[in-house]
């Protein structure tokens, strides 16, 4: 009699390390002859280690020759990976003997995570008093989901004012504070470009701050910029 387990985590990021042990025990009381075990590589996963002794086929199939297990006597194997595209890895595994057959299966989770990257430069620095200079903000989304309901705000410092804004979503404007309109989605790769007009009217060493929030933060996200105005 076999008995087969296949355990593995039930969720992953895509890209990230999955690996999954499985396990033969002969739970009867007689020899288990000639015992095979034939595992399946789910969809969506890409091998990058097998336990020594496993043979991978054309098929997707890995398979070990266990030989003779005794009563009570158990093998282990192992298969790792890399999780693909966001969905559910489903796989199963069969261990056969002359007079005994066993299965398994495994399924995990695979999910995408958004990852936001925040740049910022000023253009021209430094600047003279009467004249602009452009903040320049971009967005990147470097994971593998979508984020949303992203707000950029920007706060002018009091050596400079407000002159105008490009962006993917207007703007409001209440004195020396710049809020964008939520931007409802940022696809995985994808950038949003935020500028806002600058005219420096006192001389100083200041800094201009963006602050970004998302679904997927927790916390504000903060950058700052610093411009030199000059007479």
């Amino acid at each position: 009699m076999l008995t087969v387990a296949k355990t593995g985590p039930q969720t992953r990021y895509v890209g990230r390390p999955v690996s999954y042990t499985i396990s033969v025990k002969n739970t009867g009381d007689g020899e288990a002859r000639e015992t095979v075990l034939i595992d399946t590589v789910p969809p969506g996963m890409t091998l990058t280690g097998v336990t020594e002794g496993g043979r991978q086929g054309g098929d997707g199939k890995i398979t070990w020759n266990l030989g003779t297990l005794a009563p009570g006597a158990e093998a282990r194997v192992a298969v790792s990976g890399t999780a693909g595209g966001a969905g559910m890895l489903s796989s199963s595994v069969v261990a056969r003997a002359r007079c005994a057959e066993g299965s398994a299966s495994a399924v995990t989770a695979v999910q995408g995570v958004a990852a936001i990257l925040l740049e910022m430069v000023d253009d021209p620095d430094p600047v003279e008093i009467g004249t602009t200079t452009t903040y320049t903000t971009t967005i990147t989304n470097q994971g593998t989901a979508a984020d949303g309901n992203i707000v950029v705000k920007c706060v002018i410092p009091e050596e400079e004012t407000f002159v105008s804004t490009s962006g993917p979503s207007r703007e409001t404007v209440e004195g020396q504070t710049v809020t964008f309109a939520p931007l409802p989605s940022l696809a995985p790769k994808d950038k949003a470009v935020y500028k806002v007009v600058v005219k420096g009217v006192k001389a100083g060493d200041v800094r201009f701050k963006v602050l970004l929030t998302s679904d997927m933060m927790t916390s504000p996200a903060m950058k700052t910029e610093s411009t030199h105005i000059y007479e």
